[in-house]
Order: structure tokens, then sequence, then C-alpha cells
């Protein structure tokens, strides 16, 4: 019957179904399995994931991309919505690369297909999976009076990059350098870039990139917490100063606290005890003098101390919520330009009287997230990862939005859960997940040798 209909029905009808749907229906006879060539349906399913899901590397190629490969991404996205949140589900594939024992960060770029390695002098290389050598390095010389005593990277999005950071600490505690790469694996030539650069004097207590502001957060020397904000930019990669600096009061040494930048007017500090926005003021005449400010927003909750796992993709929050895994619930905050905040504790959908337990490293996007529980196991000879698909209603989905079916992505999430076996004495160093793919990418490290591998896992 209904491939009696006209060809344009036809496919107004396809759209409406989920993909899972669509692929059976397409493959109960020769008329309709020619819907399975058509790239306006495939175009149409995956502009509606970006519109829900930016990507935006994948945004930029949208129009340029064949009809086998929009309909793979469309695919492989419902694959994992049904996949990832399956209890001990074992990986399609887990891929082992041996590395220099300097490297000290991995994390995979958009797409899942590059990894961007950290040095431990801060130089920075940048692999495409299974290649044999790096495609790009960028050494980082040090000089006599330099080496690194601490090193760290964050990698974020916005609509139009990925911004690499890196914390260098230089031969004295107090004295460190910060650089904002661009990471770019779209253009023709895979590239770093530097888009700003800051020495400190000081011990640099936290920092993040978004947009065109880099912000740290410094010890005032008096028990006071200063946020310095920074103006970044492709065309002043010079050694920056401070554009203003926010005196935000009493902070305890003990507080370990996590900076995200949200807009060029709002700036989020996420901490054990909660959450506060921070509006960014107007440049006063003077940026050598710390204005004192008081959050727009707070709120107490219990996130958890130690690691805090938050949405690298902050940037513009009021179309993309910022989404913060807790220890006892997931926490998403939606601010809006009028300084309001769209805010909301979602408990785990766990069983009455269960908990989750210990949660080590971890990384959250804005349909999925993975973090290491594996002192649950007592640190056998493996590492055991707790996934969660993130509830359909932090995007305000309906239960019945045809583009996830209702096993997929629930109302309140789903928990699950799968296990990497390691080497033995190897310990976990770093973790990072490639959510539009589903790969996740391990930095693992022998305690005995100091010998060092990558593990590339692959979902499905």
């Amino acid at each position: 019957m209904l491939d009696r209909l006209p060809y344009d029905v036809q496919l107004a009808i396809l759209r409406l179904l989920d993909v899972k749907d669509v692929v059976r229906i397409c493959s109960t006879c020769t008329a309709l399995h020619r819907f399975t060539r058509d790239r306006s349906l495939w175009h149409y399913a995956l502009s509606r994931l970006l519109y829900i899901f930016p990507q935006p590397y994948l945004s930029r190629r949208l129009e340029e991309l064949p009809v086998d490969e929009l309909k793979a991404y469309v695919v492989h996205s419902a694959q994992l919505d049904a996949r990832w949140h399956r209890v001990d589900y074992r990986p399609r594939l887990i891929r082992n690369f041996e590395c220099d024992s300097a490297v000290e960060h991995v994390n995979l770029v958009a797409g899942g297909t590059w990894l961007v390695v950290v040095l431990y002098d801060g130089s920075l290389q940048l692999h495409e999976l299974g290649a044999s050598a790096p495609a790009v390095t960028l050494s980082h010389s040090l000089t006599e009076e330099e080496s690194v005593f601490y090193l760290s990277s964050r990698l974020s999005f916005t609509d139009d990059h990925e911004d690499l950071l890196i914390l260098q600490m230089g031969v004295r505690y107090n004295q460190c350098n910060i650089y904002v790469y661009h990471v770019s694996v779209v253009d023709p030539t895979p590239t770093f870039r530097l888009f700003g650069k800051i020495s400190v004097a000081g011990s640099i207590w936290c920092c993040a990139s978004g947009g065109r502001y880099l912000v740290y957060g410094l010890d005032s020397g008096g028990g006071e917490m200063v946020l310095h904000v920074c103006s970044i930019g492709a065309d002043s990669t010079e050694q920056q100063r401070p554009q203003l600096s926010m005196n935000i009061g009493a902070w305890s040494a003990d507080e370990d606290f996590s900076i995200s930048v949200l807009s060029d007017h709002q700036v989020l500090l996420t901490y054990h005890g909660g959450l506060s926005i921070y509006e960014i003021p107007p440049a006063p005449p003077d940026a050598t003098q710390a204005r004192r400010v008081r959050p727009v927003w707070s709120r107490r909750c219990d996130i958890g101390s130690g690691i805090y796992r938050i949405s690298s993709l902050s940037w513009d929050a009021h179309r993309h919520p910022v989404v913060v895994i807790g220890t006892h619930a997931l926490h998403v905050l939606r601010p809006d330009d009028g300084m309001g905040v769209d805010y909301r504790e979602i408990p785990y959908p766990l069983p009455s009287g269960s908990e989750l337990g210990y949660m080590g490293l971890g990384s959250v996007g804005l349909r999925r997230a993975i973090w290491d529980i594996t002192e649950a196991r007592n640190g056998a000879l493996h590492v055991h990862f707790r996934t969660y698909s993130l509830p359909r209603s932090i995007l305000d989905l309906r239960e019945d939005d045809p583009d996830f079916g209702r096993e997929a992505l629930g109302m309140t999430g789903r928990i699950g859960s799968f296990m990497v076996a390691l080497d033995l004495e190897e310990h976990l160093v770093n973790l990072c997940l490639e959510e539009s793919s589903g790969r996740v990418c391990l930095l693992l490290n022998n305690i005995v040798t100091g010998a060092r591998r990558i593990s590339v896992i692959d979902a499905v």
C-alpha cells in the first residue's frame, strides 16, 4: 500500500519514523529499498541530529557528504543510542598502541579519527588513528631556566572550533604559562594554531577558554580567589595581560573548582558544594584593580570532590545546556540572555537503596557520559567503566520524538557498563570520550617499567 503513494508522500512518512523503522521498511521490497539511496532522507535525518546534538566539524561538511556517509552517520548514531546503556556489554573493537613514556595526555578530536597527544615538555602531536607517525608535531623548546613542573590539558568545543588549553608550570611553582591552541583536522592540512598565551606569576588554581576569552583563577594572597579574564584571538598570539579581574571572595586552599566559560558575559564555577555563575563585567579603565563581585546565580548541591566531569560544549549554553555529572545526581544548567537559569537536578536511574559508588576519571557530552569505577571491582586486572545515556529531558525531547526510539534514550537516562583488560601493574592515567563516534581513548601506565600505551575502544 505504501509503495502506491506518490514518492514525496512516501518520503514525508519515512521522515516521521526513527532510524530502525526506516531501515526495516526499506528492506521489505525493491520499491521501498530505493529510499536507502535517497540523499534527502539521510540529509534530513542527520540535520535533525546536528540541530539537537551539534557537531561543528560535521556541520561544516554536511552539504558535501555523499549519501553513503550520511546514512552511515545516522545509523551509527542510532546503534550507539541503543547500546551505550547496556550492562556489561562487550565493545566491538579494542586497539592498543605503544607510545612514548613522555606522553602525559591524550584527547580525541571531533570525529574520533584523530588524536591529540600532549608530551611532558608541552610539545603537541596530532595522530590519525592507525598511522605509523604523527601528521603534525609542534615542539615546545624549553629555555635553560624552564622546566615543566606540572602539565595539564583540556579540550573544549564551541560552534566554530575546538580549543586545546595547556597549563604548564615553570621551574618555580609560582610561575606558569598558559597556552590556548585551536585544533583543526577539517582543513586540507591538519594544524595546531596558537590562539592565546599568558604568563602568570602565582599559583593557578584552574583555567578555561571559550570564545574570545581565557579565564584563570589566582589566589589573591589574602585567602581570596580572583578570576582573571583575558581576551585572546588569532591576531593577538603574543603574551596577553588580563583585561579585567573579578574578586569572588574567600576561598579555601583545599577547595578545588572548575571554570567553564559560558558566553561573552558569563562564567560558571563548579565545586564540590555547588554551582555559581558570575557575570563578566565591562573592562574597567584600571585592569590591575580586582573588582569584587557576587554570583548572579548559585545553587548549593552535592557535586562531589576531586574530579569534575562537565560537558565540554559549554559555550553558548542557552542553546546547549551545561551537563555536570555529580556523585548523586545529574546537574543540568541552561542560562538565558536575561541572566536567568533553568536548572534541573536529575537523580540517576538506580534501584531503590543503591548508589553509584566510586567515580574516577570520566568524560561527559550532550548525550553520553563515561567514568571509571575500577575500585568497585577491587582493581583486579581490568578497568571497569560505567556508561550513561543522558536523559532526553535535558534537551526537552518528547517521549515520542521520531529521531530517538523509546528504548534508546529514557526520560531519566540509562546506565550501562563495560570492562577492559589491563596488563600487570597498569593503571589508568587519562580518559577521553568522542561521543559522536562513541569512541573512548585510554592512556595507561605501567607503574613498574614506566611504559605507556594508548587503548582505543569502539563501542559499536
